[in-house]
């Protein structure tokens, strides 16, 4: 089996790649940044250099292949062209280099549970209805989950998951979250009881390749978390014990960021408060995962407390340099 990996340097993509490897499965990675390809793409892959929104490059990429894991996105940082490109253009460029080709290729299309909007849900199923967040990151999710349903309708074999956050060494959420914490900083939103659907990353990687070879997944939608219950309070608990520092306890009132939020955007400026940040803090998300477990065989193999020490050392080197810097 011969495997493409867009975004094969980013977080996901790089832990996805190795696991390949590691199978012994034949790996093509699509990178765009070659100082990257050498830094992470180190078993014997191999590399496809260039953009994945170039309908020639990727008709390349994906010619012969038998999965395509769609993992290629682009950061917060990037300005909102270059979002809306790599988030929403390459899902349809992939999907139509993967139909001109001959539609036997699987493609396994990474969404995420915001889709599922702002608020708070419990036991959330796949059947629960996507939500508009006024998020550009997430909305770009639901219109490449609309897009992929077309071509599902006109008989692709197309799988979509949707994680919830994807944590493990070099993690660039729980890095950020893990500085605000070290330097007291971080303040809870509205309760320490919210529920934040969390997933190790090497479990991410058990899903993403279970519904690679699952003949039932074509066409299906999959929530994949570590099937806890997990609130930002425990997970704030396990960050401060892996960076050795007092464990956060301030709790902010939710009606203070949004209302500062609210008062900026009347003003034309952004809020203090990012919506990821108020979605992840000022909610209580907890997703079913009975489908992944019934249909691909998926069944966590990472707690928190384990996931977060594969992560510790890393953690605390990255905590210790930016209050240096």
């Amino acid at each position: 089996m011969t495997s493409l990996v867009t975004g094969a340097t980013g977080f996901t993509g790089r832990h996805l790649v190795a696991a390949l490897a590691d199978q012994g499965l034949a790996v093509r990675a699509q990178v765009r940044d070659p100082q990257k390809r050498h830094l992470y793409l180190t078993h014997g892959e191999e590399v496809i250099l260039g953009d994945v929104c170039d309908p020639v490059l990727v008709r390349q990429a994906v010619a012969d292949v038998d999965v395509v894991y769609h993992c290629a996105a682009a950061h917060s940082s990037c300005s909102e062209e270059e979002i809306r490109r790599t988030n929403l253009k390459s899902v349809r460029c992939i999907l139509e280099a993967v139909h001109a080709v001959g539609d036997r290729t699987r493609v396994i299309l990474m969404s995420s549970l915001n889709v599922l909007g702002n608020g708070s849900y419990d036991q959330a199923a796949e059947s629960a209805p996507r939500l508009v967040t006024n998020d550009i990151h997430v909305d770009l999710k639901s219109a490449a989950e609309k897009l992929a349903e077309e071509w599902i309708a006109r008989g692709m074999d197309i799988v979509i998951l949707r994680p919830g956050l994807i944590y493990g060494p070099g993690d660039p959420h729980l890095a950020k979250l893990a500085r605000a914490i070290y330097r007291g900083k971080f303040r809870f939103i509205g309760s320490r009881d919210n529920i934040v659907p969390l997933v190790h990353v090497s479990d991410m990687v058990q899903a993403m390749m279970l519904a690679a070879r699952s003949p039932q997944a074509a066409g299906r939608v999959y929530h994949i978390t570590d099937g806890s219950r997990t609130t930002i309070g425990q997970l704030a608990s396990q960050l401060a014990q892996a960076i050795s520092c007092p464990e956060p306890k301030r709790v902010m009132p939710a009606v203070v960021p949004r209302l500062a939020n609210s008062v900026c955007t009347l003003l034309g400026k952004p809020g203090p408060v990012s919506p990821g940040a108020l979605r992840f803090l000022g909610s209580s998300r907890h997703a079913a995962i009975d489908r992944a477990r019934a249909e691909l065989g998926y069944e966590p193999q990472m707690p928190l407390a384990e996931g977060i020490q594969t992560m510790a050392a890393w953690l605390r080197e990255e905590v210790t340099t930016a209050s240096a810097a």
